[in-house]
């Protein structure tokens, strides 16, 4: 059983040997030249070419000592309908080291699984496997510039959910239900956002361990103009700070897919595309789908602050790393200080053994008087005192630190209310033994509205906690009018009365 199902097993022998930048470069220029773009079948010689340019364009990365094992035996024609092979030895005493080298660079390209020959007749062509094509492509895109590959992402998210936003039940025109197939895409791309981010902030972790690392001064500021500056400052930043910034339609993407979520036309016309195109096997699973993928690309954007803040604080604490670096180096005697002294120095021993000084110019200059006091400079060095064993000081108490602590924790409750406020609610809707919908409850008070969003939710994904189960049952209503009110739009759902007991096999009861 081979470790990756869809790969050889010696296949990333490749990039663990002497010569891995070569075989880097060779699997680079074949996935280049053959198997990407318009299709196309090398025999291999063709590839043996390829593979004998990237080596006469590299010299400095094999030399005519090595030895890549094997060479691949020539095919040749020995008439019209039969193949013959060759001993090697004939061709390599005929021919150059390096195409030798190219042919057991193949044979190796062979053995390991990346490369694989199929016959057709007589022709004998050279293909990739599924699973080494899908290794290489990732290994190519990371050899390109990130920054290119995340440009805009932020703008045609938001462009593709306004064009699914227009879509409903009455739209025939293929090209425009269609469409709907963008809020998967949609999804895709926020998670190519989110990807661009961390890659961002793992390029700032590696920078940071480069500075550290520096042997002196100038390798720092090298490494740190370098790589931050050129490579990362002025394109990923550039990029995530003006047209991919994490806040420029933050909320209009939120809001969008939550729009899209509750309104029922819509998210059927995306149910339909979803099972039409084979993203479903049927209308139901593919409604849960689209849900899903914009309950992904809410929450995506919804916490992506958290990711920003921390390139923020990596890019903070690189700057002021490299300010410190250039503030103490000027400290020391190797400095524009310490050159200064020495420069004076030698000019006042110059004047002290030359004869022929100009006269000095009577001048009344100013006393030079300290502006500090002398009973504010540092204090003597002391010899150091033993450790004494004392209590600890109690940490200060800052009254408006409390205050907003406090404040803050009745926020968090008020902002997610509990099952008990959310019965409470309930309770004072729906009467005793009775049921009502959500399109007729009056919202008075904010802790009315908090309270009701969270009961939709309950409602919307059959998650109810135990202590809202145990006396009511609710149930969305999709297909029936809206909830509309001056605090919000939703889907219409509905709560009934029910004298069950609490579940005891966990938290949460799902109907």
């Amino acid at each position: 059983m081979t470790l990756f199902r869809h790969l050889h097993d010696d296949a990333f022998l490749v990039f663990s040997r002497d010569h891995k930048h070569l075989y880097a470069a060779c699997l680079l220029e074949l996935h280049e030249r053959f198997f990407t773009g318009v299709p196309s079948f090398p025999t291999p010689p063709e590839v043996v070419n390829a593979i004998y340019n990237v080596m006469s364009a590299n010299p400095s990365l094999w030399n005519e000592g090595d030895d890549f094992g094997e060479p691949l035996p020539e095919v040749i024609s020995a008439g019209r309908r039969r193949i013959r092979r060759v001993a090697v030895s004939r061709s390599s005493a005929a021919g150059d080291k390096a195409l030798v080298l190219a042919r057991q660079i193949y044979s190796r390209l062979l053995s390991w699984g990346w490369l694989e020959e199929e016959e057709y007749g007589l022709r004998v062509t050279v293909d990739m496997a599924m699973g080494p094509l899908l290794v290489i492509q990732r290994l190519a895109s990371l050899n390109t510039d990130l920054s290119q590959r995340f440009g805009g992402l932020v703008v045609q998210i938001r462009i593709n959910l306004e064009a699914v936003e227009k879509l409903t039940p009455e739209v025939k025109d293929r090209k425009l239900r269609e469409t709907a197939l963008a809020v998967r895409e949609a999804r895709n791309q926020a998670d190519q956002f989110t990807k661009s981010l961390r890659a961002i902030l793992s390029d700032l972790k590696r920078i940071r361990q480069t500075v550290i690392d520096s042997k002196s001064v100038g390798d720092r500021l090298e490494a740190f103009f370098a790589e931050f500056v050129d490579q990362l400052l002025l394109r990923d930043f550039e990029s995530i700070l003006t047209v991919n910034h994490p806040y420029r339609y933050r909320d209009a993407i939120v809001d969008l897919a939550r729009r899209i979520a509750f309104t029922p036309g819509t998210m059927q016309v995306l149910a339909e595309e979803y099972t039409q195109n084979g993203m479903a096997p049927d209308v139901e699973d593919g409604r849960k789908a689209a849900e899903d993928d914009l309950l992904a690309i809410e929450h995506i954007f919804a916490q992506i602050g958290e990711m920003f803040e921390r390139i923020e604080l990596f890019r903070r604490q690189l700057e002021v790393r490299i300010r410190n670096t250039i503030k103490y180096a000027e400290r020391g005697t190797q400095g524009l200080v310490g050159r200064a002294g020495d420069l004076v120095r030698r000019l006042d021993a110059l004047l002290s053994v030359r004869g022929d000084v100009a006269p000095l110019v009577e001048w009344s200059l100013e006393p030079m008087r300290s502006p500090w006091s002398e009973h504010h400079q540092a204090p003597t060095r002391q010899p150091r005192r033993a450790v004494e064993a004392q209590r600890l000081a109690a940490p200060p108490s800052d009254p408006l630190y409390e205050i907003r602590k406090k404040l803050r924790i009745e926020y968090i409750a008020r902002i997610a209310p509990g099952p008990e406020k959310v019965r409470k609610f309930l309770e004072s809707q729906v009467p005793p033994h009775g049921e009502k919908e959500a399109r007729f409850m009056q919202l008075v008070s904010v802790d009315d509205f908090l309270a009701f969003d969270t009961a939709r939710r309950y409602a919307v994904t059959g998650e109810v906690p135990t202590k809202v189960a145990a006396a009511f049952e609710l149930e969305a209503l999709p297909d029936a009018a809206l909830h509309d009110s001056d605090w919000l739009r939703c889907m219409n759902f509905v709560v009934r009365r029910s004298g069950g007991g609490a579940s005891s096999k966990g938290d949460f009861h799902a109907r």
